[in-house]
């Protein structure tokens, strides 16, 4: 009678631990929590820039059996001078939002040569070069993407960057004519989201009903590179070469509200331009927008400074 007992008791202990185990599946949920234990990666060449050879690092999930998968674009940060795709940082970061479910490509853009830096010697126009060059090459990145056989949704394409990175998928989003007539190569390229961590536009004015696609936002409001609100870039005086203003995520929010988009925005007080070590809890609510606004369609806003 006593070995029945124990094993009574062991089949309860065993269905318990079943219903445990299920209802903790069953609590992951997709593009928020890894849902994927392993990743695999893959490097291809997408475009070659004169003596630039652009690459491009794409992570998907293992044993994904989705046949349209969300594309997650990483833009890396560093002034258009220093920074790559395949950073430690990047890596890490990339892996862990593939096994969320999206596939992950973390791209090159061309970068400035030893001699140029991009500061406040440096002319308006070669400015706006700079940032048509990384806006164009990260197109032809995903471009390249959606002509492979990758099983990707071409309505589910989500930008992430972070200072440089930031500019220039804002830019992506809301000024494509900066490309000019370049632009008709991607007319087809739809952006569902961005993710952007101390990033501007040149003029918030360029942001309208049909190119206001929802973003989260991240800035410090005492950021001297890229402005909070409305400044000059890198803090510039009126008589440098380099003198121009920008709208930064507080501006562009605000005309986001105006359009009755959906946005959230994470204001630091008291913080610089290096604010890439975000609470973790602030970056899970990224991914938990995207799952609520661009996957399920629910509109949301929210502003907060802390």
């Amino acid at each position: 009678m006593k070995y029945l007992k124990n094993k009574r008791q062991l089949k309860v202990l065993f269905l318990l631990i079943l219903i445990f185990n299920c209802q903790f599946i069953i609590s992951q949920t997709r593009y928020v929590d890894a849902v994927f234990d392993t990743v695999s990666s893959k490097t291809y060449t997408f475009a070659i820039k004169k003596i630039d050879s652009l690459k491009l690092d794409l992570y998907q999930p293992i044993n994904d059996d989705f046949k349209k998968r969300p594309l997650f674009i990483i833009i890396h940060g560093g002034g258009f001078k220093t920074g790559a795709r395949n950073d430690k940082s990047l890596i890490s970061l990339a892996n862990g939002i593939a096994k969320k479910g999206f596939v992950v490509a973390s791209v090159d853009y061309r970068l400035l040569d030893k001699k140029t830096i991009f500061n406040c010697n440096l002319p308006f126009n070669e400015a706006l070069k700079i940032y048509s060059n990384a806006e164009e090459d990260v197109l032809e990145a995903i471009s390249y993407i959606l002509r492979g056989n990758f099983k990707i949704d071409p309505k589910k394409i989500i930008l992430f960057g972070t200072s440089a990175g930031a500019e220039t998928l804002l830019n992506i989003a809301y000024n494509k004519q900066l490309l000019g007539k370049r632009s008709k190569r991607y007319k087809n390229i739809s952006i569902a989201g961005i993710i952007s961590i101390s990033g501007a536009i040149l003029n918030s004015t360029l942001i309208n009903k049909s190119n206001a696609v929802p973003g989260v936002f991240y800035h410090g409001t005492e950021d001297k590179v890229i402005p909070y609100y409305q400044g000059a870039h890198r803090s510039c005086s009126p008589l440098d070469k380099g003198y121009f203003v920008m709208d930064g995520s507080k501006n562009i929010v605000e005309k986001l509200e105006s359009l009755h988009k959906s946005f959230m925005f994470y204001g630091y007080k008291n913080k610089g331009h290096n604010i890439l070590n975000l609470p973790s809890e602030d970056f899970k609510e990224a991914f938990i927008f995207i799952r609520k606004v661009i996957f399920d369609g629910s509109f949301y806003q929210m502003s907060v400074v802390k």
